[in-house]
């Protein structure tokens, strides 16, 4: 990704709207937000987010649509990340999804 255009950083965002592409946000808080994305050319780390919501338009709308034909309508199960500890301080594992993975299937949380 290319540099940003803008960074936010420690900012609570209310009932915005905001275009995500070509901005990035650290320990960001979105309150009753729309959020869109085009290009996924953003930057989120350690936000909070509470009831947003969000429009995807071009590419991103189109990975969302190849993404459903691996969910079949469910929730994404993520099993591992091309970049480890990118949603959190400790990277999740195949190894981790696989123990999570047993514990839902036998009713487990």
């Amino acid at each position: 990704m290319g540099k940003f255009l803008t960074r936010y950083k420690n900012k609570t965002f209310v009932k915005e709207r905001l275009e995500l592409d070509g901005q990035a946000y650290e320990h960001c808080t979105f309150e009753e937000c729309l959020l869109v994305l085009e290009k996924g050319e953003t930057e989120l780390r350690d936000c909070i987010f509470n009831h947003c919501r969000i429009v995807l338009l071009g590419q991103a709308l189109q990975i969302a649509k190849i993404l459903q034909n691996f969910t079949g309508g469910k929730p994404l199960k993520v099993l591992d990340f091309a970049e480890p500890g990118i949603f959190g301080k400790k990277p999740f594992t195949a190894e981790h999804a696989e123990i999570a993975e047993e514990k839902m299937s036998k009713g487990k949380t």
